[in-house]
């Protein structure tokens, strides 16, 4: 029996599974039961995947355009680069400005993932009108910095989180003004061990635009132990009372920078929240990377994205874009 029959009877069981952030059994819980799960059907992926990694990025990169500089390194589950050099950076910023005038502003309707006070400006026919976007996420200096976290090569996310977003956040629109709610509270992402974020500021950021907000990654396995979080008995979000009873309100970093200030961030290792009384819009692109084997049963349960690929396209970048292809030979 091939992986789509027994993905079609396991189904059922994963909606229920997933369902309200895995509350059914534990975030945990869920986590280990999908892991497993997905590294029967993508465990020569991942293992294949890490060998190139490990053995062949050099030659990966060089065929991907090579680096126009050092990769800064990610510690203690996070890096930053407020330097503007990254490649393709000012065209995802010119497209982006495009995008906002376009869109910005406008309440969608409630749907899907809908929360009021914030919403995804992309669309998927963006892919095409503004290839500046995937250029950037599959560049060379880009990629090397996620790589080296995950020890992988890494995978452009087809289902939770969506790969690519363009992220409005608004108080504007928020059905409960004034009271942390949702994403606006504390928690840390299950979608894979690790996943890493690429945050980009389309504009610049201060507290008014209710900044993306984070503990580092030391002291979120700190408040996580502490809280006993992602068993059944913690809920997938988090009061911050509860996590300041552990951590210090010191140890929070916000993401209060100018515009093209990029943040590399593990998700899934830091507590992390934001959009809270984005009294100033925030504009921010948001990039989710992950291995070949992700810990929810998102790929079960949600439609799946899929990125253009094009004949002249580096081997990197075709890996990137396309989980389960992987290159002949080396």
């Amino acid at each position: 029996m091939g992986f789509e029959r027994i993905d079609n009877l396991v189904r059922p069981l994963a909606r229920r599974l997933h369902a309200d952030h895995m509350a059914r059994l534990g975030i945990g819980t869920t986590m280990k039961l999908a892991g497993a799960y997905n590294r029967l059907k993508h465990g020569r992926n991942d293992a294949a995947r890490r060998v190139w990694y490990r053995d062949h990025w050099a030659s990966l990169v060089a065929e991907n355009g090579g680096l126009g500089r050092p990769a800064v390194e990610m510690k203690d589950g996070w890096a930053l680069d407020t330097s503007r050099t990254l490649p393709h950076l000012d065209r995802v910023l010119d497209d982006a400005d495009k995008i906002i005038a376009e869109r910005a502003g406008v309440r969608k309707t409630a749907g899907g993932a809908y929360r009021s006070y914030f919403q995804d400006v992309w669309t998927p026919a963006d892919l095409v009108a503004f290839p500046s976007f995937l250029d950037f996420a599959t560049s060379s200096e880009v990629l090397s910095v996620v790589a080296r976290y995950l020890g992988s090569v890494p995978v452009l996310s087809t289902a939770l989180p969506s790969g690519i977003r363009f992220v409005e956040s608004n108080a504007a629109f928020d059905d409960q003004p004034g009271r942390p709610h949702d994403s606006q509270l504390y928690h840390i992402d299950y979608y894979s061990l690790p996943n890493v974020y690429v945050l980009v500021l389309m504009r610049d950021t201060t507290r008014a635009h209710g900044p993306w907000t984070f503990l580092p990654r030391g002291v979120s396995q700190r408040v996580r132990e502490g809280l006993g979080y992602w068993t059944r008995r913690r809920g997938y979000r988090v009061s911050d009372d509860d996590v300041y009873s552990i951590a210090n309100r010191g140890d929070a970093i916000e993401f209060c920078h100018p515009r093209g200030s990029v943040l590399f961030i593990e998700s899934s290792g830091c507590f992390h929240f934001g959009s809270r009384d984005s009294v100033q819009p925030r504009f921010q692109l948001m990039l989710g990377y992950h291995g070949a084997c992700r810990t929810d049963f998102a790929e079960l349960v949600v439609p799946q994205k899929v990125y253009p690929v094009g004949p002249t396209d580096s081997r990197l970048r075709r890996m990137v874009l396309q989980r389960d292809w992987l290159p002949e030979r080396p």
